[in-house]
């Protein structure tokens, strides 16, 4: 009798702990990236009363006689099926169409990479007052880093005559339109009595070099010892600094091999829109274009994703975010539309996968089985009473 009782028992839990699940996923019919999950149940172990005996001359075998004695929870899953893409027409907004999993972390000093990866489906990303891509918890998105180079005899620094060192990565980088050594901006001082200073820039949507001083008067690159200002009036280069080669020779090189620009993903690092940017869009295959002050298209970055080989075991550890576990597998890193991750959906959003129909089925079907163990609580409770009675 006392079995029975325990038995029902353990049904009472696990009927409990299933409508926790079914609780946990309709509170989050709403929450955008959202993924469901079910509870499993299995049977616990089974006393034997007689075992199974085999077939003889005389006689036929006969089964075993076991009492189960109740169950237990086998799993409790999470469905990684894709929700429905809900339409937002903000560019920010992105969904993965397909396998994958936006990469959001924290990134270490200098924004030079990333640390505390976390994986989410939910895609509500915005922009911090820096430009940098990042999610409502400032968690910046995981991607490469755009840069813009000047392409022609700046693809390497320039030494002292002009010529092209043999380093190919040293090369003058353009960033919103100033063009810089590394770090150090390309610097160009006029002649005169108080010889006004400036810095070498492109005009991105023209491919044109040129002069602006430090009041933003602008100056058209006659060669590599002159500059022209809109009133066609002719001022000699004093110094040029930021160049390989101090003086107006590498300039004058530069100049004369200039050919455009190009850009490259070069770092593992937060994707930055340009605060003077125009607009900006988002393509399937994760490639960030904006158009810059001067209306040149250009490239600011790529959005990486991850993949797992075995999606059911991300741990969940709140606010939409995953993390690997030890039978998750290691994260599969790549871009949009490669190795089998799945495109990126601008200006839309990725639903939870929680149907609610569904929910309300298994919320009944949990119900009944927690009532139907409960009866055998109060039934097995009566009979004890009846054999309690036989005494009196």
């Amino acid at each position: 009798m006392l079995r029975s009782m325990y038995s029902a028992i353990s049904g009472l839990r696990n009927h409990q702990t299933k409508l926790d699940v079914i609780g946990n996923n309709i509170s989050n019919v709403n929450t955008h990236g959202f993924k469901k999950s079910r509870t499993i149940f299995k049977d616990l172990i089974s006393q034997n009363i007689s075992n199974a005996s085999g077939v003889t001359e005389s006689r036929g075998g006969t089964n075993p006689k076991q009492v189960g004695l109740g169950a237990t929870i086998a799993a409790i899953d999470t469905i990684h099926s894709t929700g429905s893409l809900q339409s937002t027409a903000r560019t920010l907004d992105l969904a993965i169409d397909g396998d994958g999993y936006f990469q959001v972390a924290d990134s270490v000093p200098g924004l030079n990479g990333f640390t505390d990866i976390k994986y989410t489906r939910a895609g509500n990303f915005y922009l911090d007052k820096n430009g940098y891509l990042v999610n409502m918890d400032g968690k910046y998105l995981v991607g490469y880093e755009a840069t813009t180079y000047l392409t022609g005899a700046s693809d390497q620094f320039l030494d002292a005559d002009g010529l092209a060192k043999a380093n190919p990565t040293n090369r003058l980088t353009v960033n919103e339109g100033k063009i810089y050594n590394g770090t150090t901006p390309v610097v160009i001082t006029l002649s005169g009595a108080n010889p006004p200073s400036g810095e070498l820039q492109i005009n991105l949507s023209t491919n044109e070099l040129y002069f602006v001083d430090a009041n933003g008067k602008q100056y058209t690159l006659v060669n590599g010892t002159q500059v022209k200002d809109e009133s066609n009036n002719i001022l000699t280069i004093n110094t040029v600094t930021g160049l390989a080669g101090v003086g107006t020779t590498s300039l004058g090189n530069l100049i004369n091999n200039f050919q455009g620009y190009t850009a490259e993903l070069t770092g593992y690092k937060p994707i930055r829109i340009p605060t003077t940017a125009q607009s900006m869009s988002i393509g399937q295959d994760g490639i960030i274009n904006f158009v810059d002050k001067n209306g040149a298209l250009l490239v600011a970055g790529k959005i990486q994703l991850a993949k797992f080989s075995n999606t059911g075991g991300l741990e969940k550890v709140g606010s939409n975010y995953y993390q690997e576990s030890s039978n998750s597998g290691a994260p599969l890193r790549g871009f949009p539309t490669e190795d089998g991750i799945g495109s990126i959906e601008s200006g839309f959003l990725e639903m939870s996968n929680v149907d609610l129909s569904e929910e309300f089925t298994e919320m009944i079907v949990a119900q009944r089985g927690f009532q139907a163990n409960a009866r055998i609580i109060t039934t097995s409770e009566q009979i004890l009473e009846e054999l309690i009675n036989l005494k009196r």
